[in-house]
């Protein structure tokens, strides 16, 4: 297996000679509040009210001894003095709405900004991504979702799903499985587990017996003089989003043998060779030519950062590797697999009997995988 160089540096391919039952035996071996409310400015007047009569007299019935008349002046001062007391009281009333009003308000202020994430969650984030956040770093995800261009057929993981109902998560075929892949172009196990389950895989898309799902990586561009891996995976995220039906046979196409440069003794593959493969594989030529304009170039980049931390497909050993194959959401031994059939040769075997398909019913419409959208693989004996 290929592990992330960002994690564990670059390790070397198989060599050659090493046949395939004992290479499957080291593929994971050997790379690792409404606000309260507030008093009312009418009460804060009414507690004035209550407040200046609280000495009990009531100034404007007192009368002379002389008289039995109140004197002007004594009116006068008697008035003064009940305007006296009352400003006071009426002020410091008022100050006490003004205090409760903005301490309420900021109360509610506060308690706004800390359940903003849940009610503003990040553009293009799914019900289930807010939910359950995302399976890998916070900070990496969150970087994915600010990246400006990216193909919008992408979901919010930077994974690109295609099915006989065509392109995107939305489109997924209700009753059947989703094979999630990841994998790097120039990763060497990448395609030798792709040439042998891409046909099949392929024949199940076009039936409507299968979803896969693609998570194109690049942390193999430092083992190539022109970061072939992050071409490829833009070359990809083009034609998935401008020509989806032959996405499947394009991303099958970048594995063939005569094709799949060598990890360890690289030899450049120039744009216009990538874009003649891809026009092979059905791409349009006018399209393929502008592979090299780079169009998703730094939403690759963001992918591969987020993917490569993604807890949810990291093997038995908590490493990460490349290729990753999960069914239905769960982690596929790829090794264990392999080996139930005799080798890794017969790989798509093993895949079938994990869907629960028979060879013979696969391209068959209305033949679906008995495991369905959301069961367990089965094991392989």
């Amino acid at each position: 297996m290929t592990k992330p160089l960002e994690q564990n540096g670059r390790e070397k391919s198989d060599q050659d000679g090493v046949d395939d039952e004992n290479a499957v035996d080291q593929m994971h071996s050997e790379d690792a509040v409404q606000p309260a409310p507030a008093v009312g400015t009418t009460d804060a007047v009414k507690l004035s009210d209550v407040a200046e009569s609280g000495d009990g007299r009531n100034p404007s019935s007192q009368e002379t001894a002389e008289t039995g008349q109140p004197q002007e002046t004594e009116l006068k001062e008697r008035e003064s003095a009940k305007r006296s007391r009352r400003l006071p009281l009426v002020l410091a009333a008022v100050a006490l709405v003004l205090v409760l009003v903005a301490g309420t308000y900021m109360l509610w202020t506060s308690r706004s900004e800390d359940d903003q994430p849940a009610r503003n969650p990040s553009a293009g984030a799914s019900t289930a991504q807010v939910s359950q956040g995302p399976s890998g770093d916070a900070k990496a995800y969150k970087a994915l979702q600010a990246v400006a261009v990216k193909p919008s057929v992408a979901d919010d993981q930077g994974a690109l799903t295609i099915s006989s109902k065509g392109i995107g998560s939305k489109n997924k075929v209700a009753d059947a499985p989703t094979l999630e892949i990841f994998m790097d172009p120039m990763c060497p196990w990448c395609g030798k587990v792709g040439r042998v389950i891409d046909p099949q895989l392929q024949r199940m898309i076009s039936a409507g017996q299968i979803n896969v799902t693609y998570n194109f990586l690049n942390f193999l561009d430092s083992a190539s003089s022109d970061q072939y891996s992050s071409r490829v995976d833009n070359a990809l995220a083009m034609v998935a989003q401008e020509d989806p039906e032959h996405l499947p046979a394009f991303a099958a196409a970048v594995f063939a043998d005569d094709f799949q440069p060598n990890e360890s003794s690289y030899h450049a593959v120039s744009d216009a060779r990538l874009a003649d493969q891809a026009v092979g594989a059905g791409v349009p030529r006018s399209l393929a030519d502008r592979f090299a304009q780079g169009t998703y170039r730094s939403w690759v980049d963001k992918v591969n950062a987020y993917a490569i931390t993604r807890k949810d497909a990291k093997d038995a050993k908590g490493e990460f590797t490349t290729p990753t194959i999960m069914i239905n959401g769960k982690v596929w031994d790829l090794n264990a697999a392999a080996k139930s059939q005799g080798g890794l040769e017969h790989l798509d075997r093993a895949l079938l009997k994990a869907l629960g398909l028979k060879s013979q019913d696969v391209g068959r419409q209305g033949r679906m995988p008995s495991i369905g959208a959301h069961g367990k693989a089965m094991e392989v004996e």
